[in-house]
């Protein structure tokens, strides 16, 4: 009967805690475990509610005791994200490789190991190691994965090359903001403003998409059209210091002196420790001083 209402507990706190009701889910969780502290299911919600909390011992030591009662792959991942987000990376990818040695099937492991290879920058094991997934599971966001570790490589012809193996009818807005920036890197302008517009035309009122393709028009010489597109996007997020930041460098770029004031201004006033903006706010005041001492 104790095991029962466990369970009941526990999948009560499930639900709370896909509805983000974390207290509730963690109060759910408590009594299950009181209950029933052998449960290997409660002990690993307990671990993902705590890695959720950010109390990371906690999560790991909920991880390592599901792990100690039964052996299964999520337990294995899960602890290994747990590690990985307090910053122990090596141990982080031992359990990742445990996990995939001890259960080749189970894709998350891989891509775990893939994800944590890039974020610790070990962006060639990263791409064997997706390339390896792929094989396996050639799906879209695979790819994408892959991509993104070659553009962190700065290898945009092999990110290009990459994302020619989705089918044009599958291209989203992000695979064309993708496949954009490699153009714009390989300095292929005409075919980066064809793939950012194409991104902007499935999500019209994306700002990072505009911003590329301002900054394309930009790069081309384009500057009323670049900056059409950068005014454009002020309007969609007002309170964003960079992209009011941005404006002002146009401004500035054209020797409107007042206008770049004007959107530098705006954009300290959102954030007063903004960099970029107190930078150019700087070069602005070298300007003005070297005009007073021609003068």
């Amino acid at each position: 009967m104790e095991k029962e209402k466990a369970i009941a507990f526990n999948n009560e706190g499930a639900r709370h805690f896909l509805k983000q009701n974390f207290e509730k889910a963690a109060e759910c969780y408590d009594k299950a475990y009181e209950l029933d502290s052998k449960n290997t299911s409660i002990l690993n919600n307990m671990g993902l509610y705590y890695q959720q909390q950010k109390d990371y011992d906690k999560a790991i030591l909920f991880f390592e005791k599901a792990i100690q009662i039964e052996m299964k792959p999520h337990f294995l991942v899960n602890l290994g994200n747990a590690l990985s987000m307090k910053g122990e990376y090596a141990i982080a990818w031992d359990k990742f490789s445990e996990a995939v040695e001890r259960f080749p099937e189970h894709q998350n492991a891989k891509i775990s190991l893939a994800k944590l290879a890039t974020h610790i920058n070990e962006l060639e094991k990263a791409v064997q190691i997706w390339k390896s997934i792929i094989e396996e599971h050639p799906t879209d966001q695979n790819l994408i994965q892959l991509v993104k570790v070659f553009m962190r490589m700065n290898h945009w012809e092999e990110a290009r090359q990459t994302l020619t193996s989705i089918p044009p009818n599958y291209w989203t807005g992000l695979v064309w903001f993708l496949a954009g920036q490699c153009e714009f890197h390989l300095k292929n302008y005409g075919f980066a403003i064809k793939s950012f517009k194409s991104a902007l035309a499935e999500e019209p009122d994306n700002t990072s998409y505009r911003h590329y393709l301002a900054m394309t028009f930009l790069a081309v010489g384009q500057v009323s059209e670049g900056l059409d597109h950068l005014i454009k996007n002020s309007r969609l997020e007002p309170d964003n210091p960079a992209i009011l930041t941005d404006l002002a460098v146009v401004y500035l770029s054209k020797g409107e002196f007042e206008m770049a004031k004007n959107w530098l201004n705006k954009a300290l006033d959102l954030d007063p420790s903004f960099e970029k903006a107190l930078h150019y706010k700087s070069k602005m005041k070298q300007i003005d001083t070297g005009k007073q001492e021609q003068n």
